[in-house]
């Protein structure tokens, strides 16, 4: 879901600072690897913020524009990514942990409202 946040939150860096002070998630600014806006391509040197429970459970932050964010969630292993992106045993690779990845990308959600513009 797209959030704006106030203007002093307008880098990732400055976004994942705040996260900091909120949640004992692993965070980290990387490059962005997981194809979740329905191309089928990645864009190359783009980064997010990955915010990490364990190597099935995350969420990426993408900055869209400034203070204009994205969340998703996400496999965080590459490992993991991998095999969920072909085949049956994908599908029930994301069957089993899309559920986990949904809750860390509820819990950004919600930690992200209090920086939210009105």
């Amino acid at each position: 879901m797209k959030r704006h946040l106030l203007s002093q939150y307008n880098s990732l860096e400055e976004i994942m600072e705040f996260l900091k002070t909120k949640t004992d998630l692993t965070l980290s600014i990387v490059q962005d690897q997981w194809v979740t806006d329905g191309s089928l391509s990645i864009t190359p040197g783009k980064k997010c913020i990955l915010v990490k429970k364990s190597a099935t459970a995350g969420a990426k932050i993408n900055l869209l524009e400034s203070s204009i964010v994205d969340v998703h969630p996400v496999p965080p292993s590459t490992f993991v990514n991998n095999m969920t992106q072909r085949g049956i045993l994908a599908i029930l690779v994301h069957m089993i942990i899309s559920g986990s990845q949904n809750k860390v990308a509820e819990e950004v959600e919600k930690l992200l409202l209090e920086i939210q513009k009105d």
